[in-house]
């Protein structure tokens, strides 16, 4: 099943909490999907990056939460909501982008990107 074409159901739509679940139902696959891609482009950093330490980036890290911000004000999410999860995405990907280096690491024998 396509998740990315599935029509969804204006929530003002909606008229009970049977109509309403189905709809966020298939919005979370939808999520899932979108997150499932972004990890593999974590996965690819992982690769791509030299050093440990440009896994953790403040600046970056600074610059995702500040174009979050601007998109949900637009989109009508609620920020602290947006932010939230955000930083929670960040930190998980961090940690996996950090398993991931040093799992490539250990299998080259590469000590010199610490």
């Amino acid at each position: 099943m396509d998740v990315q074409n599935q029509k969804i159901k204006p929530a003002e739509q909606c008229h009970s909490m049977t109509e309403l679940r189905p709809e966020i139902d298939s919005l979370d696959r939808k999520l899932v999907t979108l997150l499932a891609l972004r990890q593999r482009y974590i996965e690819r950093a992982a690769e791509i990056k030299a050093h440990r330490q440009e896994i953790h980036d403040e600046a970056r890290i600074a610059d995702v939460l500040a174009k979050v911000t601007v998109a949900a004000e637009q989109a009508g999410l609620n920020t602290t909501i947006a932010r939230a999860v955000w930083r929670e995405l960040m930190e998980r990907s961090i940690a996996l982008e950090m398993e991931a280096f040093e799992k490539r690491n250990q299998k080259s024998g590469n000590r010199l990107s610490d």
